[in-house]
């Protein structure tokens, strides 16, 4: 009986405590963007059905009136979208019953011990039916960036990853990143600061990825796999494999391992909808270059014979990143110390330096829709090699990620000069897969 209590209180705030986060809209545009009443009672039943039919949540229904908790909704949803609706429930004791001291939202909640994954569910349900009832990305977001900051005050559950704790795929779609070139989660060429998979707080991910991109006379394949331990911990392994592929670096191959360790700093990129504060995170990458082939008959089998001073080393970056619900963007700025020559494959220091310099990157994404991003993203590299006029790379890139399980992001890239050898902008296309939960 207690349990039972229990589970529908449950049901209740979790559904109810979405649409009373933050202060409603002063305008009413998000309210007619929803279709009015007749729309947001449409959405709203459409809602309900799919919570009912969520198997990570509707456990939480069970024995509540349900025709109740939709006139609630329905209520709740058109004052908060600035419509002419005034809410008429009040949260009063953990028991629902009408009665009692009026409490806040956090204490409503503490002993109920939510996780992020049943949060993130419920709010992934509202956005599948706005889209089903054809609302705009633009303005089912504005809806997602009011509810978005209850998480601080819903989500009681204790953080962390307990041990033997399966994964729980329990993060927003599209939260964890695609794999960069490098390996660490974050757009095609530059890292960001989410932490890669769909792994909670409470929880893990992981991923593999494969990524090609060709250039007039050069391609590069990138390979490897990633972890995300509690939504605060990520760890990488990536190969690049590089080639020529025109006179005279046809028969060029370098490969190079790379290491990286990234670690959530502070806030949250997502949930904190009601301040400008980014996520924030560091992360190191050791590289360790395998050697130069084809070259041979030239007598060059390493890195360092190419005016490179060494054929391994670290990078070390601070990244901040920005879910904007609101305008439908993503924002990341990146500060990079490394002296790598393109990315290290040419090696580490040289002739024209040899000490790390800090190096400017940074990535936009309009966000589309729920599963599609078209964005745009630059990154600073050093000069020290004289044989390599290296400069900047940028790319245009669309991500889609049709499920948790998969993404696919192609993209334009401009590489710029790669080698006094073939002295000319290198533009071509990229292309990376991702697998994983």
């Amino acid at each position: 009986m207690i349990e039972a209590a229990r589970t529908a209180t449950l049901g209740l705030l979790l559904a109810s405590s979405l649409a009373c986060a933050q202060t409603p809209y002063n305008d009413d545009a998000t309210y007619r963007g929803l279709g009015g009443q007749e729309g947001i009672k449409k959405i709203t039943d459409t809602f309900v059905a799919l919570v009912l039919a969520d198997p990570r949540i509707k456990a939480s229904f069970d024995d509540f009136d349900i025709p109740q908790l939709n006139l609630r909704l329905q209520e709740q949803f058109c004052e908060f979208a600035g419509g002419p609706c005034k809410y008429t429930g009040k949260y009063r004791d953990k028991t629902m019953d009408g009665v009692g001291t009026v409490r806040d939202m956090k204490s409503v909640h503490i002993d109920l011990k939510i996780s992020n994954a049943q949060f993130n569910a419920l709010a992934e349900d509202l956005q599948i039916a706005m889209e089903q009832h054809g609302v705009a990305t633009s303005v089912s977001n504005k809806l997602i960036a009011k509810l978005a900051p209850m998480q601080r005050d819903i989500v009681t559950s204790s953080p962390g990853v307990q041990l033997g704790a399966r994964p729980d795929m329990g993060k927003f779609l599209a939260t964890g990143g695609v794999s960069q070139l490098e390996g660490a989660g974050g757009g095609g060429i530059t890292p960001w600061a989410l932490i890669t998979g769909y792994g909670s707080r409470d929880s893990w991910g992981a991923n593999a990825h494969y990524t090609q991109v060709k250039t007039q006379d050069y391609s590069l394949g990138a390979y490897g796999v990633a972890i995300g331990i509690g939504d605060r911990l990520e760890l990488s392994l990536a190969r690049q494999d590089f080639k020529g592929d025109l006179a005279p670096l046809h028969d060029l191959r370098i490969k190079q391992d790379i290491v990286g360790l990234k670690v959530r700093l502070m806030g949250d990129a997502v949930y904190e909808q009601d301040s400008w504060l980014p996520q924030v995170a560091a992360g190191i990458m050791y590289k360790k270059n395998k050697g130069v082939g084809g070259l041979g008959a030239l007598g060059v089998t390493n890195v360092t014979q190419l005016g490179a001073r060494d054929d391994s080393g670290y990078d070390y970056y601070v990244a901040a990143t920005k879910v904007l619900f609101e305008q439908s963007l993503l924002v990341n700025a990146t500060l990079r110390a490394t002296k790598a020559n393109q990315m290290g494959i040419l090696g580490f220091g040289g002739d024209q330096g040899d000490h790390a310099r800090i190096m400017p990157e940074a990535s936009v994404a309009y966000l589309i829709n729920r599963k599609l991003a078209l964005g745009a993203e630059y990154r600073r590299k050093p000069h020290n090699l004289g044989v390599d006029p290296e400069k900047a790379y940028w790319d245009a890139f669309v991500a889609w990620f049709p499920t948790r399980n998969m993404s696919v992001t192609a993209a334009y890239a401009n590489l710029g000069e790669i080698t006094v050898f073939n002295k000319k902008k290198q533009k071509g296309w990229y292309l990376s897969v991702q697998t994983g939960f």
